[in-house]
């Protein structure tokens, strides 16, 4: 079992030898994520790079595979221990937060009940841009249907 104590240390290891103005994080930029999910491949890789250069792949992709709901104080062996784990979740979030927000917006209308946004959570968040992901073929076929029933409506009324 991948424990949040070995997250927790993974991440201070990687954010401790890592200058945050390095070279490496301005050569791979992350773009923005287009509302049609066009760019996505291209954009997963450049985030995906960011996330292991800070050590924080594993709290996005495999924390809620260890702890449903996520890493409790009680996981941690002290409470610095967990506000270090909470800043390393905020650091997440803003990273994909910050190059997504199109598609967030987008998602969050369209996938209810769903609230990316509660506790800052960077794994549902993914996940909520993942679902959008998988979905967005069937939305397409639903909009290019609805608009040649309105076009076809409006034709018929004149």
């Amino acid at each position: 079992m991948y424990t949040a104590e070995e997250m927790l240390a993974e991440a201070d290891g990687k954010m401790s030898s890592n200058d945050s103005t390095s070279k490496a994080v301005k050569l791979v930029p992350i773009p923005e994520l287009k509302a049609d999910l066009s760019n996505f491949d291209l954009w997963d890789h450049a985030l995906g790079f960011h996330l292991e250069f800070y050590g924080l792949r594993d709290l996005v992709h495999h924390m809620k595979n260890q702890y449903k709901e996520g890493p409790l104080p009680e996981h941690f062996k002290t409470a610095v221990d967990w506000h270090r784990w909470q800043r390393h979740c905020l650091h997440a979030y803003s990273i994909i937060y910050s190059r997504a927000t199109k598609v967030i917006v987008q998602g969050s209308m369209l996938l209810k009940g769903y609230n990316a946004m509660s506790h800052y959570c960077p794994h549902k968040l993914f996940k909520m841009i993942w679902e959008y992901k998988e979905r967005l073929p069937n939305l397409a076929v639903i909009w290019a249907t609805f608009r040649r029933l309105l076009v076809k409506t409006c034709r018929s009324e004149h």
